[in-house]
């Protein structure tokens, strides 16, 4: 008897997590931030981190958005930042390793 496997059935499966956190973030509340986002990090293969709602008023989130982007990246995994406002760009333009969205849309391909 022969078994078909799909194509990519027999790599390793993602996980992608989607996060809309809203409110303003500062110093106080970037603990929480941190807390879920090491937790997905060492379990999700991708996390969508969606900005729409979020004011950033410490550059501790974008350190804490960063250092999960690296776990992630070290596992082979990426951390998107979507519809950033202007605001939240500037405040996540230290980070290095996730990769952040204006919003209103993604770049058109080459």
């Amino acid at each position: 008897m022969s078994t078909m496997t799909a194509p990519g059935l027999d790599q390793v499966p993602w996980l992608t997590a989607n996060v809309r956190p809203a409110g303003s973030f500062g110093r106080a509340e970037v603990g929480r931030l941190r807390a879920l986002l090491d937790a997905l990090s060492g379990t999700a293969s991708m996390v969508v981190l969606d900005l729409a709602a979020v004011t950033l008023r410490s550059h501790h989130a974008a350190d804490a958005i960063d250092e999960a982007a690296v776990e992630l990246e070290r596992r082979g995994g990426c951390l998107l930042c979507i519809n950033a406002d202007d605001e939240v760009r500037a405040q996540l333009g230290t980070c290095t390793h996730a990769v952040v969205v204006a919003r209103g849309g993604l770049a058109p391909a080459p």
